[in-house]
């Protein structure tokens, strides 16, 4: 269970902070809730259900340093993967994402930028929702180790599309 104060990742909304926990009662039943403030946007707030299996999936405590050097390092040695069956692609690359799996999603990102590039001269672009699930990731990612590293968002995205550029072209 979290504590108020803690920072977190929840990967439907980016870094969050526990601003409370409270007991609501819903049709006659009493459960707790996280009461969560995005970084981003400290006017809003979220009550999560601390119970929720759906919750506890997408709350993460925050990488250290450490932890995410490493996965940065490990980027130029990932292998891709690509899933051809459009529909079981969008399933398994979005349900990564939305469990917190930072390699993973990095391993994602590669393989659709990967896609991309192939698709070059083909006349063909990148499917949609393959673009989406792109966008959804390479913002957890960026707000997280931007924020772990004391940086911009604007320059971590650059730093982490150009190693990931560089890295296919080996």
């Amino acid at each position: 269970m979290f504590s108020v104060g803690d920072i977190l990742m929840y990967t439907t909304y980016g870094i969050c902070k526990v601003d409370e926990l409270q007991e609501k009662e819903f049709m006659g039943k009493a459960s707790s809730y996280y009461v969560l403030v995005p970084l981003d946007e400290s006017k809003t707030k979220l009550s999560v259900p601390v119970d929720n299996p759906f919750t506890k999936a997408r709350l993460h405590y925050l990488l250290n340093k450490e932890e995410a050097t490493n996965i940065i390092n490990q980027i130029p040695y990932l292998t891709t993967k690509w899933i051809d069956n459009d529909n079981l692609r969008k399933k398994e690359f979005s349900d990564c994402i939305k469990n917190g799996d930072r390699k993973e999603t990095i391993i994602i990102l590669k393989s659709i930028r990967e896609h991309e590039n192939s698709l070059v001269g083909k006349a063909r672009k990148l499917h949609a929702i393959d673009r989406q699930i792109y966008d959804d990731g390479i913002k957890l990612i960026v707000d997280e180790f931007a924020f772990l590293f004391g940086m911009e968002k604007a320059d971590f995205y650059t730093e982490l599309t150009t190693l990931i550029n560089k890295s296919l072209e080996r």
